[in-house]
């Protein structure tokens, strides 16, 4: 997956920790990304989430042959507190990738973002769908 081809990525800080395929991690910096209630903009924040997911589907995909065309269908995300330092977000698969009748596979990916404390700062349940 070509990092470099999002530009979102350098404009808000957000840096690649780690992905093995079964999970993947991003940092997002406090700095850079406050709002007007000096907390992390839900923005930025919705940004890295969609990014983490998007990663960790691709590096599945090319793990198994099956390209890098990865497109979000469809989310929930959620919220639960304010965040006022950096945000580590993580994604997992809650159903791994699995083909549909249209020939696209589907997977639905929990990725969270976390605080410095641990604690959960926003959530995104999503549709990813690699296209082939």
């Amino acid at each position: 997956m070509n990092l470099d081809a999002i530009p979102p990525l350098e404009k808000l800080g957000i840096e690649l920790k780690h992905c093995n395929g079964v999970t993947a991690a991003f940092f997002l910096p406090y700095d850079g990304n406050q709002n007007d209630k000096n907390t992390v903009f839900a923005g930025s924040q919705y940004s890295a989430l969609v990014i983490a997911g998007w990663y960790l589907v691709g590096v599945w995909a090319e793990q198994n042959s099956l390209g890098d065309k990865v497109a979000i269908k469809e989310g929930n995300v959620s919220y639960p507190k304010a965040a006022h330092s950096d945000v580590t977000v993580t994604a997992r698969f809650d159903e791994t990738p699995n083909k549909r009748p249209s020939g696209h596979y589907k997977s639905i990916v929990r990725i969270e973002a976390r605080d410095e404390d641990g604690d959960l700062v926003s959530q995104l349940i999503a549709d990813y769908r690699i296209l082939l």
